[in-house]
C-alpha cells in the first residue's frame, strides 16, 4: 500500500488532491497532511520517508524548499504550484515532477508513474534541460502597439493598470483612464507578462501591482479589490485566487529567490 505524505495550505486542494489519487489508486493512502514549513521539518524528523509527497511551494510560513535545508528528503517529491518559475530549483531537490494547478487528472497520472524507480533516471537528463533553458535570458513584454481613432498608439507596460475581457473582447486600461482594444486574449497576455508585475485575478481581469487601490476581506475567505483607476464595482476573487493574491504580495520578486 503506496504512503503519500501531502503538504499543501490550502484544504480545497487537500481535498482535491486527495479525491483525484483515490480514483487512480485506490491503494494509496495518505499519511498526513501538512500545511506550512515549520510543521513539515517536524514531521520529517520524527516520521519515516512515505513512498511519494506531494509538495505546494508557496507555503503559509515560506517556500517548501527551506524543508529541504533542515532535513534530508529521500522519498520522491511531485511539487504542485501555481506558478511556474521554480522548476530547476524543484528538480535539483528530489523534485520528479512539477505540476501546475489546477490539477489535471492526466498529468497527476504520469507523475505517479515517474515516481517508479526505473523512471526516476530520465530526471537528469530533465534537470539538464531545465539548466540551459535557466541561462537563457527571460524577458516580457514592455509594449504594445494599439490602434486607436485612426492612429497607432505606444503604450508602455509601466503605464498599464490592468486588462479586462468583455464579451470576447479584450481591453488594456491605463493609468491615466485611457482604455483601448487589442488583440491578444487574456490566455496570451498572461504568458506574455512579467509575473512579478501582473496577476491573474480572476477570468477577466488581469492586473498590475501598482493598479491595486484597496484590498477588503470578503464572504468564506474571498478577497475585494479596488483597483486605480477605478473600474465599476471591486473586483471579487473565488478562494484559490484570493489565497494566490496573498501569497503573490507577500513574495520576493522571483529574480531575487
Amino acid at each position: 500500500m503506496p504512503s503519500v505524505l501531502i503538504i499543501e495550505d490550502e484544504l480545497p486542494n487537500v481535498l482535491r488532491l486527495e479525491k483525484m489519487l483515490r480514483q487512480l489508486d485506490s491503494s494509496m493512502m495518505v499519511v498526513d497532511r501538512l500545511q506550512t514549513v515549520q510543521d513539515s521539518i517536524i514531521w520529517f524528523q520524527g516520521h519515516a520517508q512515505p513512498d511519494l509527497i506531494f509538495m505546494d511551494i508557496r507555503l503559509t510560513d515560506g517556500l517548501s524548499f527551506e524543508i529541504f535545508n533542515h532535513v534530508e528528503i529521500t522519498a520522491p517529491v511531485v511539487f504542485i504550484t501555481a506558478y511556474d518559475e521554480y522548476a530547476l530549483k524543484a528538480f535539483e531537490v528530489n523534485g520528479i515532477d512539477y505540476l501546475l494547478k489546477p490539477l489535471d487528472a492526466d498529468k497527476l497520472s504520469k507523475s505517479l508513474k515517474k515516481a517508479a524507480p526505473k523512471d526516476r533516471h530520465t530526471n537528469d537528463l530533465l534537470l539538464q534541460t531545465l539548466r540551459e533553458l535557466q541561462t537563457r535570458e527571460i524577458s516580457y513584454r514592455n509594449r504594445f502597439l494599439v490602434f486607436y481613432r485612426d492612429t497607432y498608439v505606444l503604450v508602455m507596460t509601466s503605464e498599464i493598470a490592468y486588462f479586462s475581457s468583455e464579451n470576447k473582447t479584450t481591453f488594456l486600461h491605463t493609468f491615466d483612464n485611457k482604455r483601448y482594444v487589442i488583440e491578444q486574449t487574456l490566455e496570451n497576455l498572461e504568458k506574455e507578462l512579467d509575473p512579478d508585475v501582473f496577476f491573474r485575478a480572476s477570468r477577466q481581469y488581469i492586473i498590475s501591482l501598482k493598479s491595486i487601490h484597496k484590498i477588503h476581506l470578503f464572504f468564506n475567505s474571498q478577497l475585494k479589490i479596488e483597483l486605480s483607476p477605478a473600474e465599476g464595482e471591486a473586483i471579487t476573487l473565488s478562494r484559490e485566487k484570493s489565497s494566490q493574491l496573498k501569497k503573490w504580495l507577500n513574495q520576493f520578486p522571483s529574480n531575487k529567490l
